[in-house]
């Protein structure tokens, strides 16, 4: 049995000294240890989609998941806990025992540049399918820290906002996620968020995270601040902040013993948050101490496995008018593979999501290894980075026949003294070159670095080389400069690598032949080209970056051309596109919700050729689609993960019968969408205007429909649903913990098995308070073989019958009739059975 540190005795022992160093980072990552107490160092991770372990750069590959929303879409909560246990064991592969995970903040505005990293837009499907990823992590003895509390839907310099939300808008929307996380999975950890609500900062909220989260709700877990997001001594101490990241500390050590001895802060108060760091210690106990087996280590076949589950589950077919698909890969059928997602999958967005996966499956190979490689042709049709993609292939370290890049360290410029040696060298495979995390020792703070490969060209064509830094650089090929980012950067026009404080992308063209080498080489200085104090790094010096890209360099028109006429000649044209990494990262929002130039005239045009065409669109948050009435065939990937090509070919081909169901509603513009007045930089203070009307509620009281409604998804079977049992009068005892069932008889009366996804609403009939027309309340995914009948049975409880009471500020089940409904969508036009039932009296609460 691990042995636990007794808190008490503990409390008692520690020094003033070690109780203010326990509470803020050592480093990027970890948490100072006191050793002669038995108090290890804990460690924590990034993030929602897999666990990347402590350095952005050089760190060990992982597992790739799907973003959040695709997770969402799933609608399976026994998946979830499934994801937990894996992210649990890559978490301790790694050597970390706290995983910053999962994201549950609504998306209030699909421009949110981290939206893909939730898990939807409804806080009953987004708390539910948290709650069983929370248990899947901690079961294995892993933290989670549960984020960012609250209402973090906006990413761009978020510090400065001010969130002006009501409170009921709060309880119902965007605390609930915490509220039943809390209640149904007691997550160990909270992160907070950067902004402001109601005035005040969430990392010196004393309502939100002593009134609300402890008090109110009984929760007895560590409180910690997101990276870089607290401002305060005193105040964030008392507030209920219990840890201050990253370390070495800003706001505490020297300031928190000043705060001490001027009495703003009380010597117990620091044991209050003392004693929640050691509380984690010992309940990660079982993950210091754990060793993974070999067999369950790595890139494992199970591993595999469950991230192409939980791929192919959140596919959501959109559109399958003419019945195209599935496809039959046995009839000789010819493909043209049409669109920059055929070869540049987008498996993940940016910035903390991200990491080094095991691999990456490419709908060309997935596809090519069902039907053949002679029977399918590839048209790239157009791009849709806004970067070149990351020259991660073809390049070897010079000298030999190691895959990637060398780079070296220097404390002087090696190319003013040519017998300069490097400090530090080191090799990698990455083309993203990060250094947050990642200062080599012995490198002196201001350093100059130099990055080379050899480049070996894997055809005869003109190939555009990219290069982003961090600092100043130059970019050469053979020895000849080709790129100066070191005498100015080009202003930011849009966002830019490494959380948008890389420079913008400067090309240069590479006339190469087939096989031919290029030494393609970069020099580069951590000094800062920002003289904006509001800038992303102020100051000499920077953190360092190097990005690296390269791409063939094609013609727009002549690409359509070439895609329109193999659209022609082949039986069934597929297009993958939509948005990747470039377009939805953490630091930065977009700016609409168009696809990528060109990709609206590829989709138009390639259709017109080839009414077959299939649409594959890729995205972790909503697009704009014009052409949607115009096509037949419409698949909705989001950002897949490392099993991207294979989860789409599973679907496309049948394998995998679609079951998944939209998580964020698909809005026809950008004016429509709840929040548009009221979403952006205009002003400090954000009001959230909205309401409870985020999402498919808002569109359903409007009753102004969106592109695809929240919840919608097609099957290549047909279900029907009959037998609606729900109790007619409802008592939900005297404490308010009694629960309800709901059943529906579900029919599979087509011709495949599959699953279907039971969406219970419920309605409150006689309510004086403005309310959204129905609440998703309950779902369940269950598996219908063809033909046969099944039973979907979902509990309810208070929560399915209580609103926010503004006049008495506790949660209210009103006495009277409400309406509980079965609906294939949110749309009104998918609800398919309904039958009312009263609440027999009042019930107020409080807690969870």
């Amino acid at each position: 049995m691990p042995v636990l540190v007794e808190v008490d005795r503990a409390l008692k022992e520690l020094t003033i000294e070690e109780k203010v160093k326990l509470l803020s980072g050592k480093d990027n990552w970890s948490t100072y240890p006191i050793e002669r107490l038995n108090i290890p160092s804990l460690t924590a991770t990034d993030g929602p989609h897999g666990a990347r372990g402590t350095s952005f750069f050089n760190g060990p590959l992982g597992a790739l998941l799907p973003s959040a929303t695709a997770m969402g879409a799933t609608f399976d909560t026994k998946l979830m806990r499934s994801v937990g246990n894996m992210l649990a064991v890559e978490a301790i592969e790694k050597g970390c025992q706290i995983l910053l995970a999962p994201t549950v903040c609504l998306q209030r505005s699909p421009l949110i540049g981290r939206g893909f990293e939730a898990f939807g837009e409804d806080p009953i499907l987004s708390g539910m399918i948290a709650s069983e990823y929370i248990k899947g992590v901690q079961e294995k003895g892993v933290a989670t820290s549960i984020k960012h509390y609250a209402a973090h839907d906006q990413s761009y310099m978020s510090p400065e906002d001010d969130l002006q939300v009501a409170e009921r808008t709060l309880r119902e929307v965007h605390l609930l996620p915490f509220q039943l996380a809390v209640k149904h999975a007691n997550p160990w950890s909270f992160m907070t968020s950067y902004h402001r609500i109601n005035g005040v900062h969430t990392s010196e909220n004393e309502w939100l995270n002593t009134e609300v989260l402890r008090e109110e709700w009984g929760w007895n877990g560590l409180l910690m601040s997101d990276w870089g997001g607290v401002y305060s001594t005193a105040e964030a101490v008392n507030a209920g902040m219990d840890l201050e990241m990253p370390g070495p500390a800003r706001w505490r050590g020297d300031l928190l013993h000043l705060a001490l001895l001027s009495r703003k802060v009380k010597k117990s108060m620091i044991d209050k948050r003392v004693r929640n760091l050691v509380n984690l210690v010992n309940r990660v106990r079982p993950a210091l101490e754990y060793q993974v087996p070999d067999d369950e280590a790595g890139n494992t076949p199970e591993k595999r496995a469950l991230c192409r589950e939980v791929s192919r589950s959140s596919v959501v077919l959109l559109k399958n008018e003419d019945k195209v698909l599935p496809l039959d890969p046995s009839a000789q059928q010819t493909y043209g593979l049409i669109g920059p997602g055929v070869i540049y999958p987008a498996v993940s967005g940016g910035g903390s999501a991200d990491l080094r996966p095991y691999y990456v499956q490419r709908p060309l190979d997935a596809i090519q290894d069902i039907v053949g490689k002679e029977r399918v042709k590839m048209a790239v049709g157009c791009y849709s980075h806004i970067f070149t993609p990351p020259l991660s292939e073809c390049v070897t370290v010079p000298g030999t026949n190691e895959e990637g890049y060398r780079l070296s360290w220097f404390g002087e410029d090696p190319e003013a003294n040519t017998k300069a040696e490097p400090l530090h060298s080191v090799t990698t495979t990455q083309a993203t070159m990060y250094f947050a995390d990642s200062h080599p020792a012995g490198v002196p703070e201001v350093y100059w670095l130099r990055v080379k490969t050899t480049y070996k060209a894997p055809k005869t064509a003109t190939m555009l080389v990219g290069l982003c830094v961090m600092g100043k650089g130059r970019l050469y090929i053979d020895g000849k400069e080709v790129v100066d980012l070191w005498s100015s950067h080009p202003q930011k026009t849009l966002q830019t690598p490494m959380f948008n404080q890389a420079s913008m992308e400067l090309t240069t063209d590479l006339v190469a032949k087939e096989g031919q080498t290029y030494e393609i080489s970069v020099l580069m200085k951590n000094e800062s080209m920002s003289t904006n104090v509001a800038g992303p790094y102020v100051g000499t010096p920077c953190i360092g970056g190097v990005r690296l890209g390269c791409c063939e360099k094609i013609d727009p028109a002549a690409a359509v051309d070439e895609a329109i006429e193999l659209a022609k000649s082949v039986d069934v044209p597929i297009i993958i596109a939509g948005l990747n990494a470039d377009y939805e990262t953490e630091a930065v929002d977009r700016h609409d919700l168009e696809l990528p130039p060109g990709i609206n005239d590829l989709i138009w045009r390639v259709t017109q050729a080839n009414p077959k065409t299939i649409i594959v669109n890729q995205s972790g948050c909503p697009v704009t689609m014009p052409w949607a009435n115009q096509v037949s065939t419409l698949v909705h990937a989001w950002f897949g993960g490392q099993e991207t090509g294979n989860a789409i070919a599973d679907v496309l081909f049948g394998r995998y019968n679609p079951s998944g169901r939209l998580s964020v509603t698909f809005p026809r513009r950008l004016e429509d969408t709840p929040s548009f007045l009221s979403f952006g930089k205009g002003v400090r203070q954000m009001y959230y205007g909205e309401g409870v009307f985020i999402g498919h509620r808002y569109y359903e009281k409007l009753g102004n429909d969106p592109l695809f409604y929240f919840g919608t998804g097609l099957s290549y079977t047909t279900f029907e649903y009959s037998n609606l049992r729900v109790p007619e009068i409802v008592d939900l005892g005297d404490d308010g913990e009694q629960t309800f069932k709901v059943a529906v008889d579900v029919t599979n009366t087509g011709d495949r098995d599959g699953y279907e996804i039971v969406q219970l609403y419920v309605s409150d009939v006689e309510c004086d308070t403005i309310r959204p027309r129905k609440e998703l309340k309950g779902f369940v995914k269950v598996w219908v073989p063809k033909g046969k009948k099944m039973k979907a049975e979902i509990s309810l409880d208070k929560y399915a019958v209580s609103y926010w009471d503004e006049e008495e500020e506790i949660w209210l089940a009103e006495k009277g009739s409400f309406k509980a409904i079965i609906s294939r969508s949110a749309n009104p036009k998918d609800e398919v059975l309904q039958r009312e039932f009263e609440l027999g009296r009042d019930l107020y609460w409080r807690g969870v």
